[in-house]
């Protein structure tokens, strides 16, 4: 099996769907308030973000659970087929309650990107498994620079409604794409165990605990923005503060998808280290961005984060991946995505309660001090992440992990 010709058709799907993302979300709002049928257009776009994440969150460990079962290919087909049917409902919707439903059982059932990303982690080889990861996230910055772009296009092409009829092509294509072009190699399981008792044994893995509470605190941090960064590029705006917003997002998606291929080689493939200093590197950053006094530095700071950003991505993602064999990373990652989205739940909760009490800056000084805790526990847990990592692909026979540190346990004295 070829493993690039995989990547590259992932890539693409996954930056088509990507940009759907961004087109869909961006709308959303709108679109609710549009309808006319909610009293509180806010509130209930904000409900509709929240039970997505939720039923996400739910639904990732069955999925990747099943996937382990029956293939990662039949998970990108299923998510794909639900995105296109859910996207031209929503064009389709008469109220904010259709549209919250659609968004209920789309965050339920979907899940394209998680599902290529555990494909890519079980058919690329460990000594490519960054880079794989840093293209994957390389089109998906694509896809987040030209979701804007295509929108603006679409609606005034085919109107608010008509642009989420249009989107559903989007994800159609890239469900083709997984039924023509992306291929599956077989992985028999010596042992196959029931979802529940898969989902105990992940979260039973001391080095997976580890990874998944940083996780969950990065991804907070992540989220805790989201509801305050348009607020306050309004606040900082002297001109056209929709302009401005859709700018400094293009530029943070131009500094991931120019970093994404690049940050392994700065790290030489200690995914640790390069965790480590991704996430010290935000709470510097994201710090800055809450004492901006002008859109301009904001615009600067968001820029240079995107590098960090991408990087704390990929070794998160790339980490996990080496941590357990191919055969059970589906469940593996089912979880990881389930905990990824608590956190996506978390952070826009405690990012609006600060915004609100606070300030719309001290939002930013929420983001900074999670992403310094999920640093704080990665450096406290180096040496015991390096070695246990080695061990395991030792064991398994791959590539290990550089910078050996001195006193590890051989794989036979555990």
């Amino acid at each position: 099996m070829n493993h690039r010709r995989n990547l590259l058709a992932l890539c693409i799907g996954c930056a088509l769907i990507q940009a759907g993302d961004i087109i869909i979300a961006s709308f959303l709002p709108i679109l609710i308030s549009d309808l006319g049928t909610a009293t509180n257009a806010a509130f209930w776009s904000g409900a509709a973000f929240s039970v997505a994440a939720l039923t996400a969150a739910i639904m990732a460990p069955v999925w990747g659970s099943l996937s382990d079962r029956y293939g990662k290919r039949i998970m990108l087909i299923r998510s794909g087929i639900v995105l296109t049917v859910t996207y031209g409902l929503m064009g389709l919707a008469r109220s904010h309650v259709d549209i919250l439903l659609l968004k209920a059982v789309s965050g339920a059932l979907s899940g394209y990107i998680p599902a290529a990303t555990m494909l890519v982690a079980t058919t690329t080889p460990n000594e490519n498994l960054g880079f794989a990861m840093g293209l994957l996230q390389t089109t998906m910055a694509i896809g987040t620079v030209a979701g804007p772009v295509l929108g603006a296009v679409f609606v005034s092409v085919f109107g608010l409604t008509g642009t989420y009829i249009a989107c559903a092509a989007m994800p159609a294509i890239a469900t083709l794409i997984a039924v023509f072009v992306v291929r599956e190699k077989t992985v028999l399981r010596a042992e196959r165990t029931s979802i529940i008792e898969g989902m105990r044994k992940t979260v039973s893995i001391p080095v997976l605990q580890v990874l998944f509470g940083v996780l969950v605190l990065m991804q907070a941090g992540t989220a805790c923005i989201r509801p305050t960064l348009p607020l306050l590029i309004k606040e900082l705006s002297i001109g056209n503060a929709a302009i401005a917003t859709s700018i400094i997002a293009m530029l943070f998606g131009v500094a991931t998808a120019i970093s994404a291929p690049l940050v392994g080689r700065y790290w030489k493939g200690n995914y640790v280290a390069m965790l480590r200093d991704s996430l010290l590197f935000l709470v510097v950053f994201v710090f800055l961005q809450g004492f901006s006094r002008s859109v301009y530095a904001l615009g600067i700071f968001r820029f240079i984060s995107g590098a960090p950003s991408v990087a704390m991505s990929v070794a998160i993602n790339v980490l996990v991946a080496q941590a357990v064999s191919p055969e059970v990373r589906g469940t593996v990652f089912g979880v990881m995505n389930a905990m990824s989205s608590a956190g996506s739940v978390l952070g826009p909760l405690l990012g609006g309660y600060l915004g609100s009490v606070f300030g719309v800056a001290s939002s930013f000084w929420g983001a900074a001090i999670l992403y310094g805790a999920s640093g704080v526990i990665v450096i406290s847990s180096y040496k015991f992440l390096m070695n246990t990592l080695e061990d395991t692909l030792e064991i398994r026979g791959s590539s290990p992990i550089r910078r050996r540190l001195p006193g590890r346990k051989t794989p036979g004295s555990m």
